[in-house]
């Protein structure tokens, strides 16, 4: 069996949750003897012909996988999805609630979700002037009615959670048949025993992402700083991830002033992605306040190395049940108060079926025996 993936364009440009997807899930495919290639963007010079599957990963905000789709289709190739769809409802609250630099912009001049995410792709094509004619053809086209239509173009589609699939359904009024594939964590996370403090202290906070609005640090900074004051302990937050450049300039600016205004604060910019256990192992408490995710695949992490772990949103509770606490990502002291919870609570036990569950090469037998199925039938 020959395979192609399919990803965004610019997808190489930085780490990404989808990018760790196609990377994860290709390498492992490769290891059950599937041939598999990873292509990215439109690239005409890719003949989709040459494979027995096309495999598109990332709906949202991605023009790339509507005109993708329309190609496998058009040389009949069996066409699987992995839309990575996060909740509309979600975004939208993000967008009315949280907004810096351009971002007001688009708060004010469109109400409707779909269009400001076409007014940010407006946006990104200034600073990347190849992704302009795609993004012409999205104005026209309109992103909700490529993304209904890719779905519907779609053999099948294979989501994280069983939120995600209902949130598909639910947004562009269209039925479709999936089926549920979680995302796994790197074996670093379950095979680990031995872990170096390279940071000289330990049972700190620890956030794990880029450093912009979504991922909502400056928030996380404020209620760490509300529990040091509650508590009288000299309680130390771990930041670890790299700044989103000059697209969120205004985000940077105030956390650049948190950093400098707060001494118990340490941010890394970088960390190898095998040595991420060791910090998560020597934290208390692993943080994630995110405004929309698709799974919390960073608290999983986080819980399989030993701390605790506080996430936001329905899909991360589909992943990781009782395992966690939960906050509000807009309102500090939901944060704060899971926090505390979690930092004063013993260490977590996790059982072996979270273990066996959450690897990639689970995820890559799932997607496989939706390949067979797939071919099987024609």
């Amino acid at each position: 069996m020959k395979v192609l993936l399919l990803g965004r364009s610019g997808l190489l440009n930085r780490l990404g949750g989808d990018r760790i997807q196609i990377e994860n899930t290709a390498e492992e495919l490769r290891k059950l003897r599937i041939g598999v290639d990873i292509s990215l963007g439109n690239d005409s010079k890719v003949d989709y012909s040459g494979y027995d599957l096309v495999h598109i990963f990332q709906l949202d905000w991605n023009p790339d996988s509507y005109f993708q789709a329309q190609r496998a289709k058009k040389v009949g190739k069996p066409l699987v999805l992995s839309p990575i769809h996060h909740s509309v409802r979600e975004v939208q609250r993000f967008d009315n609630e949280y907004v810096f630099d351009f971002r007001r912009i688009s708060k004010v001049l469109f109400k409707d979700q779909f269009h400001r995410d076409v007014f940010k792709d407006v946006y990104r094509s200034i600073f990347e002037p190849k992704l302009f004619i795609t993004t012409l053809k999205t104005i026209f086209l309109g992103f909700k009615n490529m993304h209904r239509k890719t779905l519907q173009m779609a053999d099948y589609v294979l989501v994280q959670t069983t939120r995600e699939a209902e949130d598909l359904k639910n947004t562009y009024n269209v039925d479709f048949s999936w089926a549920k594939v979680c995302n796994g964590v790197s074996k670093n996370f379950l095979t680990s025993s031995e872990y170096a403090n390279t940071l000289g202290f330990s049972n700190y906070i620890i956030c794990v992402g880029r450093v912009e609005p979504r991922k909502n640090q400056l928030s996380i900074i404020e209620a760490v700083s509300r529990l040091r004051k509650e508590t009288k302990e000299d309680l130390r937050l771990v930041i670890i991830g790299s700044k989103s450049g000059n697209k969120h300039f205004e985000y940077n600016w105030k956390f650049n002033l948190a950093l400098s205004s707060n001494p118990w604060i340490t941010h890394i910019h970088s960390v190898p992605y095998a040595d991420m256990p060791s910090f998560y192992h020597f934290a208390k408490v692993g943080v994630s306040a995110s405004w929309f995710e698709t799974t919390g695949l960073t608290s999983l992490e986080a819980i399989l190395s030993g701390a605790n772990a506080v996430a936001s949103g329905d899909r991360a509770r589909e992943y990781l049940g009782e395992m966690a606490s939960y906050c509000d990502p807009g309102d500090i002291d939901s944060i704060k108060t899971a926090l505390k919870r979690e930092f004063y609570a013993p260490r977590p036990v996790v059982d072996e079926h979270t273990k066996q569950e959450y690897t990639w090469e689970n995820a890559a037998q799932k997607t496989l025996e939706i390949y067979n199925k797939l071919l099987s039938t024609r």
